[in-house]
């Protein structure tokens, strides 16, 4: 089920900022030359909130231990790093909508 999480005129190109769709964290990105797109919100390797995380415009890197994503895919840059599940995305008259529901976070092995 698509949920309302912002409107597209709040963010710009090079922009992510956090949001909750379906009750789950999500990171919403619109990364340099790509399309919005939304991965899990919590980090994969300490299942903490990438809330404080560092966004260059293509790259997202955990504050925690360093672990970073390619923002247009959502796979790991990072030798170690697990990827981020994807949730889709719709954009409709301006507002942006997220479906989490029934996307599990995907969190790397002990």
């Amino acid at each position: 089920m698509f949920e309302r999480v912002c409107k597209e005129e709040t963010m710009a190109e090079g922009d992510m900022r956090i949001v909750v769709a379906n009750a789950q964290l999500v990171v919403l990105a619109w990364p340099e030359n790509g399309v919005i797109k939304a991965f899990q919100g919590v980090c994969p390797h300490a299942n903490t909130p990438l809330t404080d995380a560092e966004f260059d415009g293509v790259e997202l890197v955990c504050p925690i231990h360093r672990w970073s994503w390619n923002m247009q895919t959502g796979e790991p840059s990072h030798p170690h790093a697990t990827p981020l599940a994807e949730y889709p995305v719709k954009i409709d008259a301006g507002v942006i909508y997220v479906d989490a529901e029934g996307v599990t976070p995907i969190f790397a092995a002990p």
